[in-house]
This record gives C-alpha cells, sequence and structure tokens, in this order.
C-alpha cells in the first residue's frame, strides 16, 4: 500500500503504518502522505512541532473562514500551503500526530503511555452518553481531541455544547492548541468566535494528576495513558503504580458519571482490586464492555515508538460506562469478533450484557449469556481445585497447561511444555475427580470469567470449582486412552510445546457430567460471537466444538 511505511533517515528510525490498512475509517496512504508532505529528513522536533500547527492551521482556517482569526489566534502561527489535513477524520489526525510524537521521541511517548483511539471506538464510547444527562464533560487527556470531537457530534446542539459544556485537559501544549482549533472549527456556531474563546479558556495544559484544583466538571471521556509509574501516596491505588489506575481513581472520585476506556485487566488482577473498591463505593451500578485482542482487537494501532517485535497493539480493552441514572452494575464476556462484523459488534454488543457476579478473589465476572445459572451453580460448590491439591509430590499428578486460548486440559502424562502447572493429589480418586473437571469445559469457562488474559493464573485455576458428579471408570479410561491418542504439538516461544485435545463427543460427556451440558457454550468458545441473532439461538449445541473443548479458527495452544 502506497504510505504505509515512512522511514526518515535522520531521524534515525522507521515509523510503519501498514498495521491501519484496510481498517474501517482509516486510510493508511492518507496518513502517510500527510506525515511525508509536513517531515522530511533531518529537521529538528521544534520545526516538526511547527509544521504541524501549520496544518492545523490551514485546515481549521479553511474549513472556518468566518472565525478564522481566532482559530490562528488559538494556535499561535498563521496557515501555510496546501490543506494536507483535508478529508482526513478525527481519528486520521490523531494517527498522524502520534506519529509525528514517535519520531520526535519514541521512548518519550511510550514512557507516557499515549494511545490514540479508533474512530469508531470513539463513537461507541461518545455514543454511551446520551444517558447521562446535562452537564460539563471534562476529557483530561485530550490529545487532539478525538473522544471529545465524537462527543460533541451526539449532541443535540454541538455548538452549544462546544461553548458552554466541555472543558479539555493534557500536559501536550501542541496537541491541546491542535484539540481546540479543530473542535471549534469543526462543531461551533457561525460566527461564534465566543465558542472558541471560552474552549479555549476551559483547556488547560497541566498533568491531571497535579493536586491543583479541576476545572468544573460533571463528566468525563477518557483514555487514559497506560504505563508502569513510581507509587504515587496521594492515590488509594498507589500500590498498584500503573498510571491509568490513578487516572480511572481520580475520574471516579471527580466526577458523577464518567466513559472510559482501560485496559480489561483492572476487572480480575488483584492489585487492582482497590480501585474497582473506589469505583463500587461512588457508583451505584454501570455497564462495561470488555473486548478480546483476537481475531480483532479494539484499538487496532500501530504502537508507534514501541522497541516490542510485535508492534500492534493488542491491548485487551475495556469500556466502563457510568452514569448516575445506573442503578446496577452490567458486563460483558470477553468479547470475540471478527474485522468484517466490527460494525455489527459495535451495534448489537449491548446485548451481551448479563448482571455482574463477584468472583472468589474480588473479581468482576464476566459471563458469557446464558450460562449466568451454571455460574452460579459451579460458584457454590462445596469444593475446589485447591481442596483436592495437596503440596507434596505424590504418585497421582496432573499436567495443566498455563497459556489456553480456546480449550484447557490436563494430563496423566507429563507434558513437554514450557509453561504448565503440575498438580499431586493424596488419592488417585481425588486427581481422577480433578482430571474430569479440568478436561471438561468448567475450566476454561472458569478462566474466561475471572481472567482470560494470556495465561492462566494459579489463583485462577486452583479456585476452579469441583461440582459433585458420580464419578466411573469408564469415563476416567475415556480420558486416558483418548491422552493417549490426541497429543498435539505447536511452537510458542521458540520451542515445540505438548498439550491434548479431546474430541467432542468426550468433552460434551464431561461437561453432562460437570455442567449439566451448558448450553450457548458454543458462544463461548466461537471466534466471534457475532451476529448474536445466530449465535445465541436455542438450538446451539452443549458440545465444546470443532475438535474436543477448542472452536477457534486456526487459534491454537
Amino acid at each position: 500500500m502506497e504510505g504505509a511505511n515512512l522511514t526518515l533517515p535522520g531521524l534515525g528510525h522507521e515509523v510503519a503504518l501498514d498495521d491501519y490498512a484496510n481498517r474501517s475509517s482509516f486510510s493508511a496512504s492518507k496518513v502517510g502522505r500527510v506525515i511525508r508532505a509536513l517531515v522530511s529528513t533531518d529537521m529538528s522536533p521544534d520545526l516538526i512541532r511547527q509544521r504541524w500547527l501549520q496544518a492545523v492551521a490551514t485546515r481549521t482556517s479553511a474549513a472556518r473562514p468566518d472565525i478564522a482569526s481566532t482559530l490562528i489566534d488559538v494556535i499561535g502561527v498563521e496557515p501555510v500551503g496546501e490543506d494536507h489535513l483535508k478529508g482526513l477524520t478525527i481519528g486520521e489526525v490523531g494517527v498522524c500526530y502520534e506519529a509525528l510524537l514517535a519520531l520526535i521521541d519514541r521512548d518519550m511517548r511510550k514512557s507516557a503511555g499515549q494511545y490514540f483511539t479508533p474512530d469508531d471506538a470513539a463513537r461507541f464510547m461518545a455514543s454511551q452518553s446520551v444517558e447521562f444527562g446535562d452537564g460539563v464533560w471534562l476529557d483530561p487527556c485530550c490529545g487532539v481531541g478525538n473522544l471529545s470531537w465524537h462527543l460533541c457530534s451526539v449532541q443535540p446542539d454541538p455548538g452549544a455544547f462546544v461553548r458552554d459544556r466541555l472543558s479539555l485537559i493534557d500536559k501536550d501544549e501542541i496537541a491541546l492548541k491542535s484539540a481546540v482549533a479543530i473542535l471549534s472549527a469543526d462543531w461551533a456556531d457561525n460566527d461564534d468566535h465566543e465558542a472558541v474563546q471560552k474552549l479555549r479558556a476551559r483547556s488547560i495544559q497541566r498533568d491531571f494528576l497535579g493536586r491543583s484544583m479541576l476545572p468544573e466538571h460533571d463528566y468525563v471521556i477518557v483514555n487514559p495513558p497506560y504505563a508502569r509509574t513510581e507509587a504515587n501516596p496521594d492515590f488509594r491505588t498507589s500500590a498498584s503504580k500503573d498510571l491509568f489506575a490513578y487516572f480511572l481513581e481520580k475520574v471516579a472520585i471527580s466526577s458523577k458519571g464518567f466513559i472510559a476506556v482501560t485496559p480489561a485487566s483492572y476487572l480480575s488482577v488483584p492489585k487492582f482490586q482497590i480501585l474497582r473498591n473506589v469505583i463500587d463505593e461512588k457508583f451505584a451500578g454501570g455497564e462495561v464492555f470488555v473486548f478480546d485482542n483476537v481475531p480483532d482487537t479494539l484499538f487496532r494501532g500501530y504502537k508507534f515508538g514501541s522497541n516490542n517485535t510485535s508492534k500492534t497493539n493488542f491491548v485487551r480493552a475495556a469500556i466502563t460506562v457510568c452514569s448516575p441514572r445506573s442503578a446496577n452494575w452490567l458486563i460483558t464476556p470477553i468479547i470475540r469478533w471478527s474485522a468484517n462484523t466490527r460494525a455489527i459488534m459495535f451495534d448489537e454488543c449491548h446485548r451481551l450484557l448479563t448482571p455482574r457476579r463477584i468472583g472468589p478473589h474480588g473479581e468482576w465476572v464476566k459471563i458469557t449469556p446464558g450460562l449466568e445459572a451454571v455460574w452460579d451453580k459451579l460458584a457454590n460448590s462445596k469444593d475446589t481445585l485447591a481442596d483436592l491439591a495437596v503440596d507434596r509430590e505424590t504418585i497421582w499428578a496432573l499436567d495443566v497447561g498455563l497459556t489456553p486460548r480456546y480449550y484447557i486440559s490436563a494430563t496423566r502424562r507429563n507434558l513437554d511444555r514450557s509453561s504448565k502447572a503440575t498438580l499431586y493429589f493424596a488419592t488417585e480418586t481425588d486427581r481422577d475427580r480433578a482430571a474430569v473437571v479440568l478436561n471438561s469445559s468448567v475450566p476454561y469457562f472458569w478462566w474466561r470469567a475471572l481472567d482470560g488474559g494470556v495465561t492462566l493464573p494459579r489463583r485462577v485455576l486452583m479456585s476452579t470449582p469441583i461440582p459433585q458428579f458420580e464419578l466411573s471408570r469408564e469415563t476416567v479410561e475415556a480420558l486416558w486412552v483418548s491422552e493417549a491418542m490426541n497429543v498435539v504439538v505447536k511452537q510458542n516461544s521458540g520451542r515445540m510445546n505438548e498439550n491434548v485435545k479431546h474430541s467432542t463427543e468426550l468433552v460434551s460427556q464431561l461437561n453432562t457430567l460437570t455442567m449439566s451440558g451448558a448450553s450457548h457454550l458454543k458462544l463461548l468458545y466461537a471466534s466471534s460471537m457475532f451476529p448474536l441473532s445466530d449465535m445465541m439461538s436455542p438450538s446451539l449445541d452443549d458440545g465444546g466444538g470443532r475438535n474436543g473443548n477448542y472452536a477457534g479458527k486456526g487459534i491454537g495452544q
């Protein structure tokens, strides 16, 4: 694709845009052309910033000649030459600026944790605001104004909203000036110079986490920075040492309601328990949408400035909506979708919301619709895996792979793999009961509900319920026979890793014993949960998919 890669030898590194190719509301070729037009070899960082502001001045003054003089006053530079930003969406403008920041100082940008929100995700977030009621909105790390732009777009009177009910904060002076100018140019009423001036007065260059008073506001929309940081005693979440946790804590305390996109990890990881408590203490309810990172991912963005070998932004994200009108908590399962159903996903994902449960370690549970009763029954089981396992070596052992994707299994054989847990049991019966449960869909369902990240945490594994069922030798022997016949090997992290995939029929038998069959498992395992009209029909089978309890499209363990 033309413009998909940009190399500037004078700046010493390359910015690649091709991961954005073929994305809805994004053109990698457009962005590539903009960067090439604004930046040349050996250009200084200060000149790059100057050229950016000139481009913003050109775009906004050309779009709004009626208020051009005030816009130019805000930006501080005169328009020059061709309008390079003409025709770009606000998301594409944000990506252009993201790329420029990486060219100027990739390490600074990485440490700041700045990642811009795609247009469709920002539009989805903004659309949730219609239930909040009247009030002043604050965007506390606004960047070039992506979230605020879409927030304006859903207002009944966007001109009045820009003039009177929007405040912006950002540490980056260039981004803040850009946001004020672009939002004013695109949404202010005709000849409303005052709207530009008032938005400018309510736009503050500062650290949102600082101790000084925030501008008056009712609500917050935010994509906070994602980066590790130092412990900060000003925050209850200090021990997490995570910028987004500090941001979300301050947002929750300072506002009557908020819409935030964050890593999904805050819903389950123990170090974020205090953050969950802060939100629970302040708000009576809300909605949480949880997004997987395969086959498609929410951000879809290239991690400009990243030194990782994987450049795609594969954050598992969650969008939390805390409206002051919410009286209870709802949460989705971890949502999977394919690229061609992305628009459907945003339109239909609210249908996946179910009443929130709390897990054994304080997790906010992510349950697949139709499986609520299964969760409740399992959660009330008398025994867990921790009750059966012992902390000494015995002759009765099971190996469990700890990097799930679409299934979890436990084997009597010693698995040749890098990531596993070896569990020991005091008796053969205890081992066999654990084997039946761990080779059913129970542990996968439990893991997706309580975590669902890259690995299976030991706290989640050991909390796996062991329901009451009649253990038969025939079932156990079928497991051992299958284990010998269904070894699979997959390369990961430079080595081959063994696991076992049982047949659909065997897993269905185990599910009947442990989960009473459990309808809607197909939705749990689906590589795409959309269209929901098909995936949530009552005719879904009770089995685990094409190959044991694996139902992906080429995504293995």
